[in-house]
């Protein structure tokens, strides 16, 4: 059962169908919106990757639907801190990895700082 902390945890969070996530990543953007949002894809697959699939290309879509929620986080922060809290929480609800983890949250925070170094580098 879940506890309420942990309920209000997954509602918050989004993982997007395959569907929503094609339409998502098809919407009009700024050049600079385009660029962070194909660097983001990029690094979710190549960075983040807990699942080590970045050696085969053939797995290039396992993460795109959390892709969509991602972007919309890094847009909306400055720091971050949601960002690493919604990736620890598919690890945790996806994959399996134990709250807690230390290599999930260094994963997470690999990636979140490059964003942020990206995003702030196209501003």
């Amino acid at each position: 059962m879940k506890t309420p902390q942990e309920r209000l945890r997954a509602d918050k969070f989004i993982i997007y169908s395959q569907e929503e996530a094609f339409q998502h990543i098809t919407q009009m953007r700024s050049s600079q919106e385009q660029e962070l949002y194909i660097r983001t894809d990029e690094a979710l697959f190549q960075l983040w990757d807990p699942n080590c699939l970045s050696i085969d290309d053939r797995f290039r879509e396992e993460y795109l639907t959390y892709l969509p929620h991602v972007f919309d986080l890094l847009i909306s922060s400055e720091d971050g801190a949601e960002l690493i809290d919604y990736l620890l929480f598919i690890e945790e609800s996806q994959y399996g990895v134990k709250k807690g983890d230390n290599l999930a949250l260094e994963r997470a925070c690999r990636l979140v700082n490059a964003l942020l170094a990206y995003k702030k580098n196209l501003s």
